[in-house]
């Protein structure tokens, strides 16, 4: 069956409408989220503020802070990732079973089970696959790239950039094509991370002005929630005085800086649990209408 692009965009909303403590929950779940990296991985965050205070505060740039500030960064990173991909897996699942099982409201449609074990197992591997397509492509670009500066051919730069607009083409379009991979796996209970290409065929344009809908709703929820909490940021200062706790250990910045912490984990909490919503619950809206569905 088919679907309406612009209906869909706006499931999110509606589901915020019908179900709102599900945002609460969700919330509450992102603060965990929150808690747990910091706890696990505070100290390593005051190290990348502290990398990025010192260039912004450097008249002489270096690529020697550059590499600083990436070295920090990349470390914290690649720690979040598991904890990420577990939380992600688990509140994307909730997403998905509030629009295509409503009726299974209990605890914000938040669960730990088989449903959220196969979505992690479906978005690992769908990363996987995004990032070897963008590591291939990059590379080649960036290979070539080189090339063209190592013997002066300027000629060469051409063929970067066509490559380069080509990878982010295939990857949009892959992204478009495995984007109804969640709701599917959540809603027929099996390990299907390519099931999503026979559903999405022929639908990749309405998919992707329902996705560019999204996105900017979620920019504008975003900057709402900015606008709501930049009395109380501005009361209690930001994440970037953190770099100047840089060498203390995680239970130290907490007991000095836990005013700073708690209310921007509220804030980021609440507008990560919106924009949770209004991101991820068209495509399930869109699963759900192309299969037929019932709506309630």
């Amino acid at each position: 069956m088919s679907f309406s692009a612009s209906d869909a965009a706006f499931e999110g909303f509606r589901l915020v409408r019908r179900h709102p403590l599900a945002v609460v929950f969700w919330s509450l779940a992102y603060l965990v989220f929150f808690a747990l990296l910091f706890g696990a991985f505070g100290a390593g965050l005051a190290e990348v503020m502290a990398a990025a205070k010192a260039i912004e505060d450097s008249n002489d740039f270096t690529v020697s802070s550059f590499q600083s500030l990436a070295q920090a960064y990349g470390t914290f990173v690649w720690l979040m990732i598991p904890l990420s991909l577990v939380a992600g897996g688990i509140l994307n699942a909730a997403v998905a079973r509030a629009v295509l099982r409503p009726a299974d409201s209990a605890f914000g449609y938040l669960r730990l089970g088989a449903d959220e074990l196969r979505v992690i197992a479906v978005s690992l591997i769908l990363s996987l696959v995004m990032t070897a397509v963008a590591m291939v492509g990059f590379g080649v670009a960036g290979g070539l790239a080189g090339l063209a500066v190592a013997i002066g051919q300027n000629a060469l730069y051409l063929p970067v950039v066509l490559i380069g607009l080509a990878t982010v083409a295939v990857l949009v379009w892959l992204a478009l094509r495995l984007s109804l991979a969640v709701p599917i796996t959540l809603a027929e209970k099996r390990f299907t991370p390519f099931a999503s290409f026979a559903l999405t065929k022929g639908k990749s344009l309405p998919l992707l002005g329902m996705g560019i809908i999204a996105f900017v709703m979620s920019l504008l929820v975003g900057l709402l929630v900015d606008i709501i909490g930049t009395p109380a940021t501005l009361a209690v200062g930001d994440l970037d005085g953190l770099g100047a706790l840089q060498g203390e250990t995680t239970l130290s910045i907490i007991r000095q800086a836990w005013p700073v912490l708690v209310t921007w984990g509220v804030i980021n909490a609440v507008m990560s649990a919106l924009q949770l919503a209004v991101l991820y619950a068209p495509f399930s809206a869109a699963y759900r209408d192309i299969k037929g569905l019932p709506t309630d």
